[in-house]
């Protein structure tokens, strides 16, 4: 009986502990490897470490997330600096508080035959050479086509016109198959397409982005957490507890690698661990130590997608570091 007793009582601790959690409304762009510090944090409890019950939602495609922020559907979103940036030159404000990626999530992938002899090219020849292709991406007017085409004009090609344009969602098969029915040139897929390609034998890294080859695109603010103005004021435990979830997570997915493979390894299960090591090295080149940011960065960011709209932006407005561990 009183084995009986006792377990109740801790059965009560425990429904009573979980019921006392705070509730985080998070909203993800889509299921990317570049997100593998939610997946570590969800993986090892560390929402729950900081008595957070974490509520998660998947959208395809980064407007919906922004929107999901502007609007304070969610609490967080996990979401491109760039569409901070659209949105604060229409007057609208969303506010980025970790650096979670400081450069892009993708690189260029070239089929077999438009990559041969590359390797032996300059950045212009490489470009150039992608008049007249097919290339790929997730979405139109996303941050793939947007850095297309901050290319292309650098070195005089237009797209559209030049280079025609693909749209093939998130998922990684869609590029492997349209790689393999020869539907496309070139893409800009989220990881681990871009891995899934080359091990398939239909393409090779054509403008290595993730590595930092391309100046403009080496130091700037990509992924990023994001919240609405609104709740940084009336909810900044709660972001400070995010922040904090994110940074420990960080901490282990880039500061032990063995471990962090293993983590990325359990969140996408039909990969083969080949793959899946490529991947992570390929993306934990991205991925920052501390989520913190510079308005250097936003300014970088802001120098190449140049943003069309009325309202000047005024940077130190669009990120804050309070949220920060100290």
């Amino acid at each position: 009986m009183r084995i009986l007793r006792f377990a109740a009582v801790v059965a009560g601790i425990v429904l009573s502990s979980a019921a006392g959690a705070e509730s985080v409304k998070i909203t993800n762009i889509g299921h990317g490897y570049y997100s593998g510090a939610l997946y570590v944090a969800k993986q090892e409890k560390i929402f729950e470490k900081y008595g957070l019950e974490p509520d998660i939602s998947y959208v395809q495609g980064g407007a919906l997330a922004l929107q999901a922020a502007l609007t304070k559907q969610a609490d967080v979103s996990i979401v491109s600096y760039e569409h901070i940036l659209t949105a604060a030159v229409q007057g609208k404000r969303a506010v980025g508080f970790f650096n979670l990626c400081n450069r892009p999530v993708n690189n260029v992938i070239a089929s077999e035959k438009l990559a041969g002899g590359a390797d032996r090219l300059s950045i212009e020849e490489r470009v150039k050479r992608l008049k007249g292709q097919r290339v790929a991406m997730p979405s139109a007017n996303g941050s793939g086509e947007k850095m297309l085409g901050v290319l292309a004009k650098k070195y005089g090609l237009t797209l559209p016109g030049d280079i025609s344009s693909v749209y093939l969602g998130a998922e990684a098969g869609a590029y492997v198959a349209a790689f393999q029915r020869e539907l496309i040139d070139a893409a800009l897929p989220f990881e681990p397409a871009g891995v899934l390609v080359q091990q398939a034998g239909k393409g090779k890294i054509y403008l290595n982005m993730m590595s930092g080859e391309i100046p403009e695109f080496r130091d700037i603010l990509f992924i990023v957490l994001a919240t609405n103005p609104d709740i940084a004021k009336e909810k900044p435990d709660l972001l400070r507890k995010v922040a904090q979830v994110f940074t420990d997570a960080v901490t282990i997915l880039k500061g032990d690698p063995k471990r962090g493979r293993a983590l990325m390894a359990k969140e996408y299960p039909t990969m083969a661990g080949e793959t899946n090591d490529e991947a992570y090295a390929t993306v934990s080149q991205i991925w920052t130590d501390n989520g913190r940011i510079t308005e250097q960065q936003a300014r970088a960011t802001f120098a190449y997608l140049q943003p069309e709209g009325s309202v000047a932006v005024d940077f130190p407005t669009t990120f804050t570091n309070e949220f920060l561990p100290k």
